[in-house]
């Protein structure tokens, strides 16, 4: 991993993310949801779009105004589609209003025409050259001048907030709550307005947190006094994730909601890690610069989970497939470093049939597997050409002897730590002292104080350049190794 070098000697973190304001033209959203007598909110099967359908269902209610949610299984695949669009007029909808979902759902928008219905995107994913022909679209996206980066959750957020406005109500605890996890749990930056909204949804749940997020952090053995961002992206996120992946993303609102079936959420969760380790014990590494791997029948909620952790072992893009008995691929694509997916994904449209939508880091790909070697082999010739480039991170300065409790607590001020604000970095430079091992653990002692439990092979005498974190745990400041051979350069 690549750092840039900081001749600091003192414990010193020093970020700054200034909130821009948030004046896009809502106006019109706004007037049509008050209009409408009833609506449907469209999300998705993920924690941002099961957060973000709660968000405006919130508001809603406050309003006074009818509607209800309307999530898809992962087996119906991504976004509205007509047949959503069916349903949902069937059920007596004058409107629909997607969340995280929607930007290049053209089919979808041709059937709320013909049906009647009044169909106003709202997303946060990158938008085509063309739009769909909906009754009216917001995505920030699609504004170069102001903050783009929110999650699909964020986004619901600010129509929200705007929505209680224009009526006189301030927005609620559990709309900030539900803001600030879906914005950490989403991969999305968290600097300038995004940091903002995490860490007004941390402070929450650190004081009263909703029944749902309560139950987790209850079941998994957490406390919400201290609750951090780890806690919100590797505990909370994934359970609420996991119902989705492996049963129906109905039981994680519910979950959210109301608080219900924790102890089966927990269960779905072990399950789902048991699923990808299996996964991933099946895959290795190849010549391929854009690694593919293909299995029959595959859950498909957990492609994009193998994809990030082969692409993470592996150091390359990954694209990980689940094939049906048609022939049919339904695939997560994950990159590694600074590397553009929508890009390369573009590149294979123009000569396979695919379809694709996502993030620059994280897209979902359908395609009939008699076209995969096609694919492979485009794929393998756009990364060669445009290499993934390794990330550089900063180093918040170097540690000649332990923290100070006082010291490592002020970091808190930071949190949540996440994509674009991670955690404190450290250099740490000495010599190994003493090794004392075990069966199962090896003990790395370094400069007489400083003390790692590590993998790989230390001997007494070795000198080390580490890169570290300081964190409490039991009211004492411990060490966690984030690089052991750390590339530093000078910039």
């Amino acid at each position: 991993m690549l750092w840039r070098y900081n001749p600091n000697t003192k414990i010193e973190l020093r970020r700054k993310y200034p909130v821009t304001p948030s004046d896009f033209p809502l106006s019109d959203i706004v007037k049509t949801i008050f209009e409408s007598k009833s609506i449907a909110i469209f999300g998705d099967y993920d924690v941002d779009g099961i957060s973000s359908s709660l968000i405006l269902k919130n508001a809603l209610d406050v309003l006074g105004i009818q509607n209800k949610i309307f999530l898809p299984e992962r087996e119906e695949g991504y976004g509205i589609k007509p047949e959503h669009v069916q349903q949902i007029k069937a059920e007596g909808f004058d409107a629909v209003i997607t969340v995280d979902n929607g930007i290049t759902a053209f089919e979808a928008a041709k059937a709320a025409r013909e049906a009647g219905i009044k169909l106003i995107i709202t997303d946060h994913h990158e938008p085509l050259a063309h739009l769909p022909d909906a009754y009216k679209i917001f995505n920030p996206k699609l504004y170069k001048d102001k903050y783009q980066d929110y999650a699909g959750a964020g986004v619901a957020y600010l129509i929200a907030r705007e929505l209680l406005r224009q009526r006189n109500f301030s927005v609620t605890p559990a709309m900030i709550q539900l803001a600030g996890l879906a914005t950490v749990a989403d991969v999305v930056p968290l600097d300038g307005n995004n940091w903002y909204i995490a860490r007004k949804g941390l402070e929450l749940m650190r004081k009263q947190p909703i029944k749902g997020i309560k139950e987790i952090l209850r079941t998994a053995g957490r406390n919400h006094e201290n609750l951090t961002g780890f806690d919100i992206g590797w505990i909370i996120a994934p359970r609420i994730n996991a119902t989705g992946r492996l049963k129906s993303p109905k039981m994680g609102l519910e979950l959210l909601l109301y608080g219900t079936n924790a102890e089966e959420v927990e269960q779905l969760n072990r399950k789902r890690l048991e699923l990808v380790n299996q996964y991933l014990s099946r895959i290795e590494d190849s010549e391929n610069k854009f690694l593919i791997y293909a299995f029959k029948n595959c859950p498909r909620g957990i492609t994009g989970l193998i994809a990030g952790r082969a692409a993470e072992k592996f150091q390359k893009p990954v694209m990980v497939s689940s094939i049906d008995s048609s022939g049919k691929a339904v695939s997560s694509a994950r990159t590694y470093g600074d590397f553009d997916l929508m890009e390369a994904f573009k590149y294979v449209s123009e000569h396979v049939d695919i379809t694709f939508g996502g993030h620059k880091s994280a897209a979902g790909v359908s395609y009939s597997i008699r076209d995969l070697k096609r694919i492979q082999n485009l794929l393998n010739k756009y990364t060669e050409e445009n290499p993934p480039k390794e990330e550089i991170r900063d180093l918040d300065g170097v540690l000649t002897k332990v923290p100070d409790l006082e010291e490592v607590m002020a970091f808190d001020s930071f949190e949540p730590f996440g994509y674009k604000n991670p955690e404190p970095a450290f250099l740490l430079e000495g010599t190994v002292t003493d090794v004392r091992a075990d069966q199962d653990w090896q003990l790395v002692i370094v400069n007489g104080e400083f003390g790692f439990f590590l993998d790989n092979t230390y001997r007494k005498g070795d000198k080390i350049k580490f890169i570290v974190s300081p964190y409490i745990k039991n009211g004492y400041v411990k060490l966690w190794v984030l690089d052991e051979k750390p590339t530093i350069i000078d910039e």
